[in-house]
This record gives C-alpha cells, sequence and structure tokens, in this order.
C-alpha cells in the first residue's frame, strides 16, 4: 500500500502516468525508490523506457486503488 507520501508524489507527477513524459533524474529516481518500496524488488533507473514504464505502470496501478479507498 502506498504512503501518504508516495500518494501525494504520485498525485503530483499523475501526467506521468497517463501519457508518455519524459522526467528528471530525481524525478525518474523517485519514481524508482516507490516501486521497490512497494513491490520488494532492487531496480534501478537504467535509461530503459520499457523500464520505466513498467515501473510507472505499477505505481499508477496503486495510485488508482489508493483514490478509491
Amino acid at each position: 500500500m502506498m504512503t501518504p507520501e508516495e500518494f501525494e508524489f504520485a498525485n503530483k507527477h499523475e501526467p506521468v502516468m497517463r501519457v508518455s513524459h519524459s522526467v528528471d533524474k530525481e524525478t525518474k529516481k523517485r519514481f524508482y525508490e516507490i516501486y521497490n518500496r512497494l513491490t520488494g524488488e532492487d531496480k534501478r533507473p537504467n535509461g530503459c523506457g520499457r523500464c520505466f514504464t513498467n515501473v510507472v505502470r505499477l505505481i499508477k496501478h496503486y495510485y488508482d486503488n489508493y483514490q478509491k479507498i
């Protein structure tokens, strides 16, 4: 489950979750930190667009469910 702080970050960057956007290095790093905490994995930003899309997709899933609570 997302923390309130993670939800606020995702809410602030919600357009990234709807359509493809380029994001700065720190924003991308934060997306990976949230992803890793939610999944228990240890993925690192690596320049792979598809990898980042999958990270964002999973966070969007948690974000959408957080709003329903």
